[in-house]
């Protein structure tokens, strides 16, 4: 019984071998599914804040939080529409339990990023894709720019607190944000 296992075992790779076949990937260079509006750090600070204190914000939101690859898997697998219909629900809910009113304020300070935190992004970035089944390295990822940002939000016209994120220009996708 082993040696027809092993025999199976060993037709069944000579297949995949002759017939080329070999698990599907996902193409790391995807369909354009970007949100964003934003040439600078700032402008996509201010965008994504923006989307996250806003109604309807959950496309742009997303499209600043994973890399395209991400995106563009979570459309092909069904889930892009319901976690960004997800996210709107909650923030229209969120949003009218309260009168408040946030606004992005200013950037405080922003401070290139050390190679450590580089390659702390191209991680984050690998193993965030491959929740959604997609199979990139860190290796993958270009980081062109990339700055660990302070900035301040008012809620009410009042100053309220300061936030960090780290924010990078990603391959040739824009800016990318991670939030702390």
């Amino acid at each position: 019984m082993k040696r027809v296992a092993a025999i199976l075992v060993a037709l069944t790779a000579a297949a995949c071998i002759f017939t080329g076949c070999e698990p599907k990937k996902k193409e790391i260079k995807s369909a354009k599914v970007t949100q964003q509006n934003s040439s600078s750090y700032e402008s996509a600070i201010k965008e994504c804040f923006n989307a996250m204190n806003s109604n309807g914000g959950g496309k742009v939101f997303y499209s600043y939080m994973y890399p395209d690859a991400a995106l563009d898997a979570m459309k092909q697998n069904g889930d892009f529409d319901s976690l960004v219909d997800t996210f709107n629900q909650n923030q229209q809910e969120n949003l009218s339990k309260s009168s408040d009113k946030f606004a992005f304020g200013e950037i405080k300070e922003a401070k290139p990023l050390s190679e450590e935190q580089v390659s702390g992004v191209k991680k984050y970035f690998a193993e965030s894709s491959e929740m959604f089944g997609v199979d990139i390295k860190e290796s993958d990822f270009d980081v062109k720019e990339g700055y660990e940002v302070t900035y301040s939000y008012t809620k009410n016209g009042e100053a309220a607190s300061d936030e960090t994120v780290i924010v990078v220009s990603l391959n040739d996708e824009g800016w990318k944000i991670i939030t702390r």
